[in-house]
């Protein structure tokens, strides 16, 4: 929500307080527009800032993978006698014949990650325990000093044997093993999605932004991440499960905004001193203190909030992930996205609706924008707060 939009709602809500008359209310009009024009002011040099910033790593000199590759997803099954890798080379050599260069099929590397981390950590093991055996030897220990372990659970049960010898018998016996399931995962676990690399960026920036075929849900076309960015477990996903994804996900985003607002107004109901004496009469001695009484009405419900909101960005965040798209910074992007609804709805609407309600639980028969206007005042203590805070 805009900064102006949201001092126009305060604003009508005020008329009904104030009455149309009254300078007080137009001195705040005034402000209104004052605080919004700085506002948009800070926000174009924010905006410009980030556009230069854009503008000169594109212009960079500097050559890195993506410029020069797209992400192809949603490839259709291969023809019969024909590999996944043959059927992306051969769909976009025909339509890029001079600057294609190479495909890169993304496959299902579960198992033979299991099996190249179980390997490394027999490496390093390895290396571990042979440092500490040439040690001893420099100490002048005798050669029974080598570096033992046991086999079983976190070394501590099962056989005792030499490290040495035993991590070189793994590593020997994982080396094999690791090479036979590396072919196996290039020739028989084919994704339907890939990388393809071209000569020419222009090429790859125009691949990126055409479309390759008539239907939606085959050879979908992106540009590619940088490769630290790239989510691969969720390359694979096909069209129609990431709009149902999409949706389902949508759908819990919603029902988090609309029934989150009984926590939010619950901790609004904190904001106000009258409010805390009224829900937690046992501490009204303590609440005459004027230090406690500080932290209490100010700051105690603020970091409360903070809190939840820092579990809310994370599970937001995997929520995101979730929906099966392809890169770190757009899962972020997305997450964003669905934080600032959270916290207009929420936190501004929430407290805002949430503290007037609380305050005002045992009246009856009021209208809803002079109780407002009469009632927001009394929350202003936690916007204060809550930007002190940020």
């Amino acid at each position: 929500m805009s900064p102006k939009l949201t001092l126009l709602l305060s604003a009508i809500f005020t008329t009904y307080q104030w009455g149309i008359s009254n300078p007080r209310l137009w001195a705040f009009v005034i402000a209104i527009y004052w605080v919004s024009f700085v506002a948009y002011i800070f926000l174009w040099k924010a905006y410009k800032h980030v556009s230069d910033l854009r503008a000169e790593a594109l212009m960079s000199p500097e050559v890195r993978a993506e410029q020069f590759s797209v992400l192809v997803r949603d490839i259709p099954p291969s023809p019969e006698g024909q590999t996944r890798k043959e059927q992306v080379d051969t769909y976009f050599k025909t339509i890029y014949p001079e600057s294609f260069y190479r495909s890169m099929v993304v496959t299902d590397n579960k198992q033979v990650n299991l099996i190249w981390l179980e390997l490394e950590g027999y490496k390093k093991k390895l290396a571990h325990a042979e440092a500490v055996y040439a040690q001893s030897k420099t100490a002048g220990k005798s050669e029974e000093t080598r570096p033992t372990n046991k086999t079983g659970l976190f070394g501590l049960i099962g056989q005792k044997v030499d490290t040495i010898e035993y991590c070189n018998e793994k590593i020997n016996e994982l080396t094999p093993k690791l090479e036979a399931e590396q072919k196996v995962t290039l020739r028989e676990k084919q994704q339907a999605s890939a990388l393809v690399f071209f000569t020419s960026r222009l090429t790859a920036a125009a691949a990126a932004q055409s479309l390759h075929a008539r239907m939606v849900d085959t050879w979908t076309v992106m540009d590619a991440p940088e490769p630290r960015q790239i989510i691969w477990t969720n390359l694979p996903k096909s069209f129609y499960e990431r709009q149902i994804r999409q949706y389902v996900i949508y759908i819990i985003v919603l029902l988090m905004i609309v029934f989150s607002m009984i926590p939010i107004g619950f901790i609004s109901a904190f904001t106000t001193l009258k409010n805390l004496k009224r829900l937690l009469r046992f501490l009204k001695p303590i609440i005459n203190h004027d230090g406690i009484r500080t932290v209490l009405e100010a700051y105690l419900p603020q970091i409360a909030l903070k809190v939840f909101l820092a579990v809310l960005r994370r599970f937001l965040l995997f929520l995101s992930k979730a929906e099966g798209i392809p890169s770190e910074s757009h899962a972020i992007r997305a997450a964003s996205g669905k934080y600032f609804y959270f916290i207009v709805l929420n936190v501004f609407l929430g407290v805002t609706v949430g503290g007037t309600v609380f305050s005002t639980l045992k009246t009856q028969n009021c209208s809803f924008l002079p109780l407002l206007g009469s009632n927001l005042p009394t929350n202003a203590t936690f916007f204060l707060t809550y930007v002190a805070l940020q």
